[in-house]
């Protein structure tokens, strides 16, 4: 199932965000991302995102990330959390 992510990732964007992918990762979906559209991304997303690809490695899910834009990529190299949106 893809997840089309949002032009502004804040705090309060946070908790939805978890619970999507937390039900994908329950269900065993693999995880498609769409990331082209954000403009800002904080910590608290940036987090969820890589507690949510953890849990999706550690089940052997798919974990793809789609035209991460270029706030997502700068925004993961920053945290060193470039890893969300590598290959």
């Amino acid at each position: 199932m893809s997840i089309v992510l949002t032009s502004r990732l804040d705090t309060a964007a946070a908790g939805p965000l978890r619970q999507s992918l937390k039900k994908l990762v329950e269900e065993g979906q693999p995880i498609a991302i769409d990331a082209s559209e954000v403009d800002q991304i904080g910590q608290a997303c940036l987090q969820v995102l890589a507690a949510a690809r953890a849990a999706a490695v550690a089940r052997s899910l798919a974990w793809q990330v789609a035209a991460p834009s270029m706030a997502m990529i700068e925004a993961g190299q920053l945290a060193a959390l470039d890893v969300l949106t590598a290959a």
